[in-house]
């Protein structure tokens, strides 16, 4: 995947997009936490013993299929993992023997999971999903990554939950993530861990720097996880809007919107990116 990326050179630097978050939280037993503590955000932490099904989801646009991807074995444990591909529309193959890629792909799923699990589907390791990735250009993506075997019960389960407009999250409690990937947004990121939700936050915050800069995909990194939970933690809300970044010097201030009443509200916090040494400074707007 790398060589992909650096082969498109210049042609990759991505348009300057409004970028839009919103985290909420899944469960009785969070909503039930949060109001026992008066806390805010993303505190305290889940507690399995009162909800093993609870989690964050994340509604983000713009995102790049290529960054899902980067950050999707955040917070993995081990090397069971499996992704179940539930769903997908893609608009061309990037190689010129796309069905023998399917095929092999289609073998891979039998010797990991046997013909009667897949019920058709893709279950993939992490080596296959990035056959899959570099090989299809992919518009819609409904993706999820479970720690552990899989057996069929698994799968009729986690297609009767989306079928009814349900998180798979909800029905199997070794789902680590769910993706609904959508080309041109809003992409839904589900997992039971908050540093996946920052990281992906943090990531598109690094590519609108770089839209900004005029510069190419994964020059700039992402600033810390810490960073992105302290502003998600405000109200779970998220904008960010060209006409609130100003270039000063060698620094970008981005300026960001929190409030989720709606989008005329002004900036009233920042996070400012200084190019020289490639670190991210918080800095509460006047």
């Amino acid at each position: 995947m790398e060589s992909h990326k650096h082969n498109q050179g210049h042609s990759d630097i991505e348009p300057i997009r409004t970028l839009k978050a919103r985290l909420d939280f899944e469960s009785d037993a969070w909503s039930e936490a949060r109001a026992e503590s008066g806390a805010s955000g993303w505190t305290p932490s889940f507690k399995t013993s009162r909800d093993l099904s609870a989690y964050h989801r994340l509604a983000i646009s713009p995102f790049r299929i290529e960054d899902l991807l980067s950050i999707w074995r955040t917070g993995s444990t081990g090397s069971g993992n499996l992704n179940v591909i539930l769903d997908c529309e893609v608009t061309d193959a990037r190689v010129d023997n796309g069905l023998d890629v399917l095929r092999e792909l289609h073998r891979h799923t039998v010797d990991l999971v046997g013909p009667d699990t897949a019920e058709g589907l893709l279950i993939l390791d992490d080596d296959a999903l990035d056959v899959y990735a570099r090989s299809f250009a992919i518009k819609e993506l409904a993706l999820v990554r479970i720690d552990g075997p899989i057996d069929r019960g698994d799968i009729i389960a986690m297609l009767s939950s989306t079928s009814q407009g349900c998180s798979p999250l909800d029905v199997e409690l070794r789902g680590v993530a769910a993706t609904e990937f959508v080309q041109d947004g809003p992409t839904i990121l589900e997992s039971r861990q908050i540093d996946v939700v920052a990281s992906a936050l943090g990531t598109d915050l690094a590519r609108y720097v770089e839209s900004v800069l005029r510069v190419p995909c994964g020059e700039i990194p992402k600033p810390p996880d810490s960073a992105v939970m302290r502003l998600l933690a405000k109200s779970g809300s998220i904008l960010v809007r060209p006409q609130d970044t100003e270039l000063l010097g060698n620094n970008v201030d981005v300026g960001i919107c929190t409030s989720p009443r709606n989008q005329r509200v002004a900036i009233d916090t920042s996070l400012v990116f200084s190019r020289p040494d490639g670190t991210w400074h918080a800095r509460e707007a006047a």
